[in-house]
């Protein structure tokens, strides 16, 4: 079974107050299995809070046992770089991406898809949850 996860980050400021939204799709019928939402700080870029976005769905993905997955976002920049196609110039941005790719050869079946905005609108939600609320929803941080 393949589930999709939606992921979004923001910062306001940029950098500045940052906050991710995750959301994981059955890919069959399409429900949401799983939605969580992180605080990330008050000094982050938006790229960095994609990043978190990706890296904590992946995360949680995995502690649910998901094996097939398919990571959709808005963000252009993220996709390309996690895809190998473009290169990772920004140096704050390369822990995050090592991160990705490492956790991403821990599913059977890894891919990506970018979206347009509107249809991120769920993981956007999520992620200013968090920017507002300064908190964090569904799992329990370490």
């Amino acid at each position: 079974k393949t589930y999709i996860l939606r992921f979004d980050g923001g910062s306001r400021g940029n950098p500045g107050i940052a906050g991710s939204g995750m959301v994981l799709y059955d890919s069959e019928d399409g429900s949401e299995v799983w939605s969580g939402c992180q605080y990330l700080g008050d000094n982050l870029t938006n790229n960095e809070a994609e990043y978190a976005g990706l890296i904590t769905g992946l995360q949680c993905a995995r502690s649910l046992g998901v094996e097939n997955i398919v990571a959709q976002g808005d963000s252009k920049l993220i996709l390309q770089q996690v895809e190998g196609k473009w290169k990772v110039k920004a140096v704050h941005l390369r822990q995050y991406y090592d991160e990705a790719i490492s956790l991403s050869k821990e599913f059977a079946s890894f891919q990506t898809c970018h979206i347009e905005r509107a249809r991120n609108a769920r993981a956007d939600e999520l992620a200013n949850e968090a920017m507002d609320t300064k908190g964090n929803k569904g799992f329990d941080i370490q």
